[in-house]
């Protein structure tokens, strides 16, 4: 089994465990990390030292054995109910994108189950009601340096049309993929990776699909 896939697989027991608690700060708490480790241990870009996965497997009440490998029986068969949303914490849901532009829900790995984030802030740094966001873990480095693989983007919903050039997640089935897209004069399209390894590509507005665009992107100032 790869590296990748074993890490793929903790991130989905660690949401799990999210589940549990009211916030990320709260888990971030109980495990004794700062909140941004919980964020890069369930974006990928970071794994728990041993005894931050003893205190991870302590704090969620499940034997380390199941939280570093999967193996064996959790202690907690299932998980806690989903915390209820209140006026402190903002959940990301997956269902938050049901319905965009009248179409049906979009079904893919890469849209995050939920994290909790403050309603203050979010206003604060996005601007953009919690309510029109998804949370979306970005596939590749087609669009590193802005964009590393595993990070995770907010996106606003409501722009799904291309009103001004900017970073926007393509919908294509249920692969996503985020890019930089620019109006051309002509009225056609170019679709740009930051990566300058992938190169260019121009298409005609009613072959490009858009969920919506990027307002913030983890570990970013």
């Amino acid at each position: 089994m790869s590296t990748a896939i074993v890490d793929m697989e903790f991130r989905r027991r660690l949401r799990l465990i999210m589940q549990q608690f009211d916030s990320v700060a709260d888990l971030a708490h109980a495990v004794g990390v700062s909140d941004n480790a919980i964020y890069k241990w369930v974006s990928g870009r970071g794994l728990p030292s041993t005894i931050s996965l003893v205190n991870l497997a302590k704090a969620a009440g499940v034997s380390v054995e199941w939280l570093a490998t999967g193996k064996g029986e959790a202690e907690k068969s299932k998980p806690e109910p989903r915390p209820a949303e209140s006026p402190e914490f903002v959940l990301m849901p997956r269902a938050a994108i049901h319905g965009v532009a009248g179409k049906a829900i979009i079904q893919s790995s890469q849209v995050v189950d939920y994290l909790n984030f403050r309603p203050d802030w979010l206003q604060r740094t996005v601007g953009v009601d919690p309510k029109s966001l998804a949370l979306i873990e970005a596939v590749g480095d087609s669009m590193s340096p802005t964009v590393d693989e595993n990070d995770l983007v907010l996106v606003d919903l409501r722009q799904n049309r291309l009103q001004s050039d900017g970073i926007y997640v393509l919908c294509a089935g249920s692969d996503l993929s985020i890019k930089r897209i620019q109006r051309q004069v002509d009225g056609t399209i170019v679709i740009r990776s930051d990566n300058p390894a992938y190169p260019p590509m121009a298409v005609t507005p009613e072959n490009i699909t858009l969920l919506g665009r990027v307002v913030w992107v983890s570990g970013r100032p």
